[in-house]
């Protein structure tokens, strides 16, 4: 077994080293969420517990998600490939892109933003002949 145990707290090392099952991880900032994460993560690919392709890890943004991968990768030796592991909106569209074809509909789909939203309905307002300024 690599150092991965190392300077984690008892909470931490519980976490870590729990291979049945979720763990649930709640905690402040600064706690050491991320890194208690990273190092199961790490744990589990080690000892041989999950293959990378087998973990889904979702975080709620792409500065998190990019932390966790960087940091994960570097424990592993930099040649750890986790395709599931993202934010949740991030992993949602990959699962729906990998399995829309099933529903009978394509996989290239777009998901507008508010933004995008708004400029198709000014356009159809355009189209239908009605002032964009009208109807707000």
């Amino acid at each position: 077994m690599s150092d991965l145990l190392t300077n984690l707290n008892p909470a931490q090392r519980e976490a870590v080293t729990t291979t049945e099952g979720p763990v649930l991880v709640l905690a402040g900032a600064g706690s050491g969420k991320t890194k208690t994460l990273t190092h199961r993560i790490a744990y589990l690919v080690e000892q041989g517990k999950a293959s990378p392709e087998e973990l889904f890890i979702v975080t709620f943004t792409n500065k998190a998600a990019g932390e966790m991968r960087g940091r994960a990768e570097a424990l592993l030796g930099g040649s750890l490939k986790l395709p599931w592991l993202g934010t949740f909106h991030a992993l949602c569209v990959k699962l729906l892109r990998r399995e829309m074809t099933q529903l009978g509909r394509p996989a290239n789909f777009v998901i507008y933003d508010s933004g995008d939203q708004e400029q198709v309905i000014k356009q159809v307002l355009v189209t239908l002949g009605l002032n964009p300024k009208v109807y707000a």
